[in-house]
């Protein structure tokens, strides 16, 4: 099984991207297959503007990805250059596109609205967010937002769009929940209990809907009644990290209808002073990374297919096998053998060999090479 993920290289100063990747990740041995790495044109961004890509969509197998001031189109499979690029002058920190009415629908979050645009790049039609509210302020259409490096504050946040009967929907992570697009503006409600926490994500998934919070929740609500059904806290699932980093992207499993991808990035200086995210003095911040949970059992999903994080947790009194699976790891027993077999390779080497050059010269070099790779995962 594949994921398709989206991202960026950070830049030196901050965890802020300077490159937009999109990447093939191997969902069964963690290895990436594939990465593909694009910078926005100078003359379609601000000066030291990050650069990165944030939701995608597939249409018709065509990859529709978006930067921060346009949709990057990808028409080939690994994705590798573009084929197209569709930007408006009211483009500002786009979070998500989804097909929509022959075009798309495009998360515009730094101006707080939905945009339709066609195809080609033409805008058709923008709804927007802060209409009737004491925060609305007038867009300026003569006024190239791409140029703007930021926008904030927000007051809505939008971040990820879906249909629901026919209607556009998309989550705001200051509401904090969704609100429709289309129609008129019924909101749902996704409270956590945890400080300025708020959906980012939210889909479809095996007929429900699902979201992710920026805190670590994944939320499933009944697509009818709109009332929150679960709410899985994905710290309590997750050993050896208090602060999990900012919540974003969740796909489900289609292998397990009770497990979930999720995708986190690692917390920026800003999410610290805006969302009050603390961690603490001597501990090092999680890295960007993919996880997947299962909610039914509430654990890490791990290769070794055992129950033991539940052992840890004492919810039961010894783990067992639950999943087809094995460890590979050596027990630090065998790793201390090993490693003393390496520092003496070259004197085993020669007694094996009993003195044959050839053979010695092929030996003592595959054993010195294991000694360097040995020794660098060691440092790792």
């Amino acid at each position: 099984m594949q994921l398709l993920f989206s991202g960026a290289i950070p830049g030196p100063k901050e965890a802020r991207g300077v490159t937009a990747v999109l990447g093939i990740l191997d969902a069964e041995t963690g290895d990436v297959l594939h990465l593909c790495e694009y910078r926005t044109p100078a003359e379609a961004r601000a000066p030291q503007q990050k650069m990165q890509f944030t939701g995608t969509s597939m249409i018709d197998g065509k990859i529709y990805a978006c930067a921060h001031t346009e949709i990057v189109r990808f028409d080939d499979w690994p994705p590798a250059e573009p084929a197209a690029r569709l930007t408006t002058p009211g483009f500002n920190d786009l979070h998500h596109c989804i097909p929509w009415d022959g075009g798309l629908a495009v998360a515009n979050t730094g101006l707080e609205t939905v945009d339709h645009i066609s195809l080609d790049g033409a805008l058709l039609h923008r709804w927007d967010l802060l209409e009737g509210r004491p925060e609305a302020r007038r867009i300026d259409p003569d006024l190239d937002y791409r140029r703007i490096p930021d926008t904030k504050p927000h007051h809505v946040h939008p971040n990820h769009l879906w249909v629901r009967n026919g209607e556009l929907w998309v989550t705001g992570l200051k509401i904090p929940g969704a609100m429709r697009v289309t129609g008129n503006r019924r909101q749902v409600t996704i409270r956590t209990g945890r400080p300025q926490d708020g959906p980012h994500d939210g889909r479809y998934v095996r007929g429900q809907l699902a979201f992710t919070t920026v805190r670590g929740f994944v939320v499933l609500v009944d697509p009818d009644s709109l009332e929150v059904v679960e709410s899985h806290d994905l710290a309590s699932m997750t050993p050896g990290i208090k602060t999990l980093g900012w919540c974003r992207g969740l796909c489900e499993d289609p292998r397990d209808p009770n497990r979930f991808f999720v995708a986190f990035t690692i917390i920026r200086f800003s999410q610290w002073r805006e969302y009050g995210f603390r961690i603490k003095h001597g501990h090092s911040k999680a890295p960007s990374r993919i996880v997947l949970y299962d909610v039914e059992r509430a654990e890490v999903v791990q290769e070794k297919g055992t129950n033991r994080y539940r052992f840890f947790r004492g919810q039961v009194d010894k783990y067992t096998w639950l999943d087809l699976g094995s460890s590979y790891v050596l027990s630090e027993l065998n790793t201390a053998f090993l490693w003393a077999q390496l520092e003496q390779a070259e004197e085993m080497a020669k007694a094996m060999v009993k003195g044959d050059p050839e053979r010695m010269g092929v030996m003592e070099k595959s054993l010195r090479g294991k000694l360097v790779e040995f020794t660098e995962r060691l440092r790792s």
